[in-house]
């Protein structure tokens, strides 16, 4: 008997929190593979769109949709703290739900939306993709359910191999010098900026000449947020690569804004997955969001750059959905 396509949306509902979620199964009369979506950082939502960013072309929505297409089915969440899953004031009883964001947190959302796509006879393997920070938590889901007989194996897409701290610096000062500002002065700033986030009880530093900052200092200061934004901005992504063992594709996008590819040459040199078992990737034409963008970075604002990223006129970047196909069904 033939299935139908099934684009399902759903609540997840664990000890302390819930995860609303989309599933998108394809058509079909077996099980096919499946992906866990883990999206990217803050208030990002299921579909990868931001309420601090323009637009609602999310490219995770898109993805899911493409897969589907090809006989991929996935989840998608909102994590604790984005799209519907925010509190809905500022009212006591609902910032409590904020109270259960750490690491390991966002592994045990990774493991409920894995089990919830497992314990389906529609799916197959299940496999965890991550995007941005997504990726750490991914990842470190991963190590944890590498053993599993329905793990299929892990999707890094622009995943940072530094702290975020040390990434947000290098994009900081990317942004000021491409905007005009002295060097030395927006050294001098990022250094002190370094030295105060990395002492908790250090007063605030002179941002000023870093307008872009303000936002980072803010949340790892304010008491509701303070311990997972600390915990996220201090992980070192590389720190337990070497645990993983499994299958893994490492995806970087050309014309990235925020994460180099260079971070990705370093995820996949640090997982300890063989040489046969791990796959290099880089999409052309794609800025971080694997939006088609045929621009460097360099030469576009960034307004310019941030309107790329859910707009209405931007399309997956070609390549993409073929990549991770290829990887899922590959024997």
């Amino acid at each position: 008997m033939k299935h139908p396509a099934v684009n399902e949306d759903l609540v997840i509902s664990k000890p302390g929190y819930t995860l609303p979620s989309t599933i998108a199964l394809p058509a079909g009369d077996g099980a096919a593979p499946c992906v866990v979506f883990f999206a990217g950082s803050g208030p990002t939502d299921r579909n990868w769109t931001s309420p601090l960013l323009p637009g609602q072309n999310g490219s995770g929505a898109q993805l899911a949709l493409e897969l589907q297409a090809r006989g991929v089915g996935s989840i998608r969440f909102d994590k604790v703290g984005s799209g519907v899953n925010m509190p809905k004031s500022s009212a006591p009883a609902d910032l409590k739900m904020l109270e259960v964001l750490s690491l390991a947190h966002y592994v045990d959302e990774a493991e409920a939306a894995f089990y919830e796509l497992a314990d389906r006879d529609r799916c197959g393997e299940v496999f965890l993709l991550g995007h941005s920070e997504g990726s750490i938590h991914a990842s470190s889901a991963a190590i944890a359910k590498q053993t599993d007989r329905r793990f299929g194996g892990l999707i890094s897409l622009s995943g940072p191999s530094r702290s975020l701290l040390e990434t947000a610096i290098e994009q900081i000062r990317a942004m000021r010098i491409k905007a005009g500002s002295d060097a030395a002065v927006v050294d001098n700033a990022l250094g002190d900026f370094r030295a105060a986030m990395l002492a908790p009880d250090a007063p605030a530093p002179d941002l000023s000449a870093l307008p872009e900052a303000a936002g980072l200092w803010q949340a790892t200061h304010d008491p509701l947020q303070q311990k997972v934004a600390r915990e996220l901005i201090l992980a070192e992504p590389l720190a337990a690569l070497h645990a993983y063992r499994g299958r893994a594709l490492v995806v970087s996008a050309a014309n990235d804004a925020q994460v180099p590819g260079s971070d990705a040459d370093q995820i996949f040199a640090g997982l300890g997955s063989g040489v046969n078992n791990k796959t290099r990737v880089t999409i052309a034409n794609a800025n971080h969001v694997y939006k088609s963008e045929t621009r460097a970075p360099s030469t576009i604002s960034q307004s310019e750059i941030v309107a790329g990223y859910a707009d209405d006129n931007h399309a997956l970047a070609d390549g993409l959905v073929d990549a991770i196909v290829g990887f899922i069904t590959a024997e």
